[in-house]
């Protein structure tokens, strides 16, 4: 069959056609996709959807550039002529990748994560941003900006934490020990003014708490064997800056002890004959 096709008079036609229809294909796929990120949104349902979509037009393409060569009809009518046997042996062969597609439609009927939000799943031990879904997987960037890949069937099993399902604020708590021979209430305030104070804190008070309740409220949340534990809450618009946020704080938090004379609680300032 091989040896006819290739000495076939019109197989430089055929194989000119085929190309052809590959390529517009491919052109055709990249303009439906330009032309769906302009008009859709970023949403999980139109991603999977959009994927759907791009993978019929590829099944499409190629199942057409086939069809020009003539020993394709024989090969499908002897294929159709087996049909129960063929059917079970691609059943059983597809039976894992149909799984991934149904479990991708649930997850994009359901939604329990949009494109963009910040999961956990903690089963597989997975932090990161949701960047796509397809048919077969979901794209999970993770904070060293890799990508990990992840079945449907696998991300419709997992106990799923999302820090962006119901609001995008995030928040972090500012931890700090101090001795107990500093002023607490001078520490209060610092942690206090450097949290408020930041440009991407965000007040997560109610209109009825504004009357009643400090901008940011600091708690002493134990009474440790190195000191006075402290403890405060740093809220920002969302998770992504929360992390630098905290960290600008904390360098605020540790100038303000230096220039007021709190000091920060260790093994070393317990000790009278080491202190200073």
């Amino acid at each position: 069959m091989i040896q006819a096709f290739l000495t076939d008079e019109h197989f430089g036609w055929i194989i000119t056609r085929a190309a052809v229809t590959l390529l517009a294909t491919l052109l055709i796929t990249k303009i439906f996709r330009l032309a769906w990120g302009v008009l859709g949104k970023d949403t999980i349902h139109q991603k999977f959807i959009q994927n759907v979509l791009s993978s019929f037009i590829w099944a499409s393409g190629i199942f057409l550039a086939f069809s020009w060569f003539p020993q394709f009809t024989s090969v499908a009518g002897a294929l159709l002529a087996g049909s129960g046997i063929a059917a079970l042996t691609i059943g059983l062969a597809a039976q894992e990748s149909l799984g991934n597609a149904f479990n991708g439609l649930f997850l994009s009927m359901f939604k329990p994560f949009e494109v963009g939000d910040r999961v956990h799943f903690v089963n597989a031990g997975i932090t990161g941003f949701v960047e796509d879904i397809t048919i077969r997987h979901t794209i999970i960037r993770t904070f060293t900006n890799s990508r990990v890949i992840v079945p449907n069937s696998i991300v419709n099993k997992e106990l799923i934490e999302n820090s962006s399902f119901s609001s995008s604020q995030a928040s972090s708590f500012i931890d700090v020990t101090i001795t107990y021979d500093s002023d607490v209430s001078k520490a209060c305030e610092i942690m206090a003014q450097a949290i408020g104070s930041h440009e991407e804190f965000v007040d997560m008070r109610t209109p009825e708490q504004l009357k009643t309740s400090p901008k940011v409220p600091v708690f002493i949340r134990a009474l440790g064997i190195y000191g006075v534990e402290l403890r405060a809450s740093m809220w920002t618009a969302t998770v992504a800056i929360n992390f630098a946020a905290c960290s600008d704080v904390r360098r605020a938090i540790l100038q303000g002890f230096e220039k007021s004379g709190v000091r920060i609680a260790s093994v070393r300032t317990i000790d009278p004959l080491n202190r200073e």
